[in-house]
């Protein structure tokens, strides 16, 4: 009776919490993971910060202007520090004493890099750069995306679970209440109505370990649109079986077309070999121009006076002889890099071929259970139907219809695992190839 009623309160419980929920669809969990998980924005961020080095790199192409203003208050007594100022006259030395004065200058500096074989190749990697951090956020927001459906999956098929656990359930529960009535006509005995009993228990904590299962997908789905663990959710879509078919050949193809993992690896290697030009640019001639124009004044009132301004203006050549071979060893760890890059290019193809190869047969397998669990859920159903019939007119004992009934629940499980992992293996296929993980409408028809 206890258990009932426990049972009886975690029904209220899970109906007033769906009542309480909005309805969510798998696009709307997408969106809203994509809108507030830490992963996509961390991605956005690092993507913001990259454009940023493009107008870093651009800053030593353009000029670098100052302005300075100063103001000094000194005292310098170097005239009586000198060494012949003994041999002046007494009176002269008693004129010649200092008294502090006042310095003002204000100044506008210039510097401009006229030439340099660095500056284009870091504008060029910078660019390279910002590329492939939207390539970056692409790849984040698609796994996101598919880590977001599977939650959603997951969601379902623990739902789903726990109506075949609540069917499966009611149905022992009548069986036990005919096998009390048929002992109460003398048609059965008391231990048909314990087996009975000892079923109904069982499938009883079976349920509720399966409903528990339920809230920690729903916490982990949760979890994943970044609102809290425990709020309800109410889904939408359900796991329906969409057909999806493409080769191989046609995966591999478009994945090494459009995956941002390919594109980065692309845009890394080229970023790597500007980078080399970059660094042997520190071994190659520069010519720069530094100027300067303003006032020095003891008296304010004579700035802005051409009597009182200061200017300059010069060039620089700059030509490395020799730096003891350290522009020659960063070089070489450039060229190092570029190799690195390179060697990860072959690497994500041959993480591609896998990854497409497993998502096909999984779809493949997935699909073929799926037709066989569908045979079987039917053969199950007109068994369990027959077992029950023959149980009524005494053809048939208590443990056939046990047996009956828990391989009709076998069936309805396996039926419900080969739509979850076709449902996941297609997403993912999807996701291989650079889609979006989400099934189109058109091929959401049944």
């Amino acid at each position: 009776m206890n258990q009932k009623i426990a049972l009886s309160i975690l029904a209220l419980w899970a109906a007033g919490s769906t009542a309480a929920a909005e309805p969510l669809s798998r696009a709307g969990a997408v969106a809203q993971a994509l809108k507030a998980n830490p992963q996509v924005r961390r991605a956005q961020e690092d993507e913001i910060r990259l454009r940023g080095l493009i107008t870093e790199a651009r800053a030593d192409a353009l000029p670098d202007l100052t302005v300075t203003g100063s103001a000094l208050r000194y005292r310098d007594p170097m005239l009586l520090n000198s060494s012949s100022f003994d041999s002046f006259p007494p009176d002269l030395r008693d004129s010649l004493k200092p008294s502090p004065a006042n310095l003002y200058d204000g100044t506008a500096s210039l510097r401009q890099t006229l030439f340099s074989f660095k500056l284009s190749k870091a504008i060029r990697a910078a660019k390279l750069g910002a590329s492939y951090g939207r390539a970056e956020v692409e790849r984040v927001r698609q796994a996101m995306a598919l880590e977001t459906i599977r939650a959603y999956n997951t969601y379902l098929l623990s739902l789903e679970k726990v109506r075949v656990a609540e069917k499966a359930l009611r149905q022992k529960e009548r069986h036990l209440e005919m096998a009390r009535n048929r002992r109460t006509a003398g048609v059965a005995t008391d231990l048909d109505v314990l087996r009975s009993q000892v079923d109904v228990e069982n499938q009883r904590a079976q349920f509720l370990r399966i409903k528990g299962q339920a809230g920690l997908a729903r916490g982990t789905l949760n979890a994943a649109m970044v609102q809290p663990i425990d709020a309800p959710v109410d889904p939408t879509d359900s796991l329906d079986f969409v057909p999806f078919e493409v080769s191989l050949e046609d995966v591999v193809k478009e994945a090494w077309a459009n995956r941002p993992e390919v594109q980065e690896v692309a845009l890394a290697e080229k970023v790597r070999r500007e980078l080399v030009g970059v660094v042997q640019a520190d071994s190659r001639p520069s010519l720069e121009f530094n100027g300067s124009w303003g006032y020095s004044v003891r008296q304010p009132e004579n700035f802005f006076k051409s009597d009182f301004t200061k200017w300059n203006a010069g060039l620089t050549l700059k030509i490395p002889v020799f730096d003891g071979l350290r522009t020659a060893g960063r070089v070489a760890q450039a060229k190092a890099e570029v190799q690195k890059a390179a060697q990860d290019r072959i690497a994500i193809e041959n993480q591609i071929r896998l990854e497409a190869k497993d998502a096909v047969d999984r779809l493949a397998v997935a699909r073929s259970i799926l037709e066989a669990a569908e045979l079987n859920v039917a053969q199950a159903q007109k068994a369990s139907d027959m077992t029950q019939a023959n149980y009524q007119h005494g053809a048939a004992t208590t443990l056939d219809v046990l047996d009956a009934q828990a391989a009709l629940t076998l069936a309805e499980s396996n039926r419900l695992e080969a739509l979850f992992e076709h449902a996941n293996a297609r997403a993912t296929l999807r996701y291989v190839m650079a889609r979006d993980p989400l099934d189109s409408p058109a091929a959401s028809q049944p």
